[in-house]
């Protein structure tokens, strides 16, 4: 992976918008291991929303509008709108000259992710999506245990994100405005966890429910790869589902409790026996370390989760929406 000259000295943050993601982003800044790095502004479409963020986390900057923080002596955003908003600030930030960690799903589609990869690699700017999960511990720990050989070669992957969510068509998930429904913002992390242990399938089928807000409620897929491998993996939002994941391979297995993309503990399965696995707990600071990181050696894409895997899951997402006929307000309408 190509470098650029390393950031030397402070890494000054920014958190784009003020919702309950970049809440708990502000909270869990405090654990980010460089001592260099800093959470110094936030911005809003509100001032006063901005402002009240500010004081709620310490910050010391507040802007009322996306413009006049992309315009601040910053050198990172974190851009924790909805996916509608992801592609349009994050090339806004970029374009300014801002390094950018942008939320999951990196974008509603591959082309628009495409844009926001261009937009960086024009730029000269660092960008990669927000897939905490990628980052956690207990879930490094695992990917490290499945490819040093610990369960023999995977056969099987299990996992289940569904939350039952009470139908509001002004839900976020409900709503198609919103880039609402269960797989861009519930199933990619399922869908992450086996494309990391396993790389690219080579093939998806899959089951889609369509809501009465027009936006995916329910849906299952059926990942599968070269080597005979497979994946069931489901997610909804008017199920409720084991929320837990399972590998097994040809020596073991390993069960990651409830919620599976979040969970600290998990157990290995051998012959041998079981053994718990414990890590510290999961955190959205995992993540700032990625980053920090890949800017201090002069990185413009993480290694470890490039910008090529988002576009890629993206592409598969839009066909399996394209065949449910869900199409969001801000996309082309198809041919």
């Amino acid at each position: 992976m190509e470098r650029a000259s390393p950031h030397r000295g402070p890494i000054r943050w920014a958190v784009a918008a003020t919702g309950a993601i970049a809440d708990r982003f502000a909270r869990e800044f405090g654990a980010v291991a460089d001592p260099g790095a800093e959470l110094a502004a936030v911005g809003s479409r509100a001032p006063g929303t901005a402002q009240a963020f500010a004081a709620r986390h310490g910050i010391g900057q507040a802007y009322g509008s996306y413009e006049a923080l992309a315009a601040a002596d910053i050198d990172a955003v974190y851009v924790a709108n909805l996916a509608p908003f992801h592609c349009p600030l994050t090339k806004l930030f970029l374009e300014a000259g801002k390094h950018v960690l942008v939320e999951k799903p990196m974008a509603l589609n591959e082309a628009e992710a495409a844009e926001m990869a261009e937009a960086a690699e024009a730029n000269d700017r660092f960008l990669m999506e927000a897939m905490w999960m990628r980052f956690n511990p207990l879930h490094r720990q695992v990917a490290g245990l499945v490819a040093s050989g610990a369960i023999g070669e995977v056969h099987r992957i299990q996992a289940d994100f569904s939350i039952a969510v009470d139908f509001d068509p002004g839900h976020r998930l409900w709503s198609l405005e919103a880039g609402g429904g269960a797989l861009l913002d519930l199933g990619i992390y399922p869908v992450s966890l086996a494309w990391w242990l396993l790389g690219e399938p080579s093939a998806v089928d899959h089951v889609v429910h369509v809501g009465p807000t027009g936006v995916d409620d329910d849906v299952s897929l059926l990942l599968g790869w070269e080597t005979g491998a497979a994946a069931v993996l489901t997610t909804s939002i008017r199920s409720t589902g084991s929320t837990a994941a399972r590998i097994d391979g040809a020596a073991g297995s390993i069960a990651i409790e409830t919620r599976f993309h979040s969970a600290a503990a998990a157990r290995l399965h051998t012959a041998d026996g079981s053994t718990d696995l414990t890590a510290e707990a999961s955190s959205l600071h995992w993540q700032v370390d990625e980053v920090n990181r890949c800017l201090r050696e002069g990185l413009r894409q993480s290694p470890d989760h490039p910008n090529s895997t988002p576009r890629a899951m993206l592409a598969r997402f839009d066909a399996i929406r394209a065949d449910a006929g869900i199409r969001y307000p801000t996309e082309p309408p198809r041919p």
